[in-house]
């Protein structure tokens, strides 16, 4: 028979660190869960938008091809594809991280961080490039909804909330 180590009495295993949200949830986090469906809906948007502009685009990538070997129905067919599967995904991805950050789960905060930091340094390097107005102002009115979201989800009754510490 093994002999184990005997721990002194009283002792067990430790608490888990996350005991999950207690109490309702705050406002901030409310804010925030309204905020990425209002960009959920402002891409959607400029998405259908972007097809008013297809044919510029699939001009762009004709033009841009080196091998010389994309057709316009080609390029035509990849802009379509590659815009509805962005959209499916893109959409898809934040409809479940307001579900999870709407249910307490700090995971889904971390992880639309880093989506929004990502969102936020290739949204502002874009603003500059050559784009109708209207998808210049859709995509600033975008980023100002990213950086409040941000807020509202690392204020500190969001962050109490979410990590299950109470309110001090």
């Amino acid at each position: 028979m093994t002999n184990y180590p005997q721990y002194p009495a009283g002792s067990g295993p430790e608490p888990p660190m996350n005991q999950g949200p207690t109490g309702p949830r705050p406002a901030s986090v409310d804010m925030a869960v309204k905020l990425i469906w209002v960009a959920v809906a402002l891409t959607v948007v400029s998405t259908l938008l972007s097809f008013l502009y297809l044919d510029d685009a699939v001009a762009s990538a004709v033009e841009s091809d080196t091998t010389g070997t994309l057709t316009e129905d080609g390029a035509r067919t990849a802009v379509i594809v590659v815009t509805v599967l962005a959209l499916a995904i893109g959409v898809g991805l934040y409809a479940m991280l307001a579900f999870f950050i709407g249910k307490g789960k700090n995971w889904a905060r971390i992880v639309y961080t880093v989506l929004a930091v990502i969102f936020l340094v290739l949204g502002i390097l874009g603003l500059g490039g050559d784009q109708p107005a209207v998808s210049m102002l859709l995509g600033v009115v975008q980023i100002a909804i990213t950086v409040a979201t941000l807020f509202f989800l690392w204020k500190r009754e969001s962050t109490d909330w979410l990590t299950g510490r109470s309110a001090a």
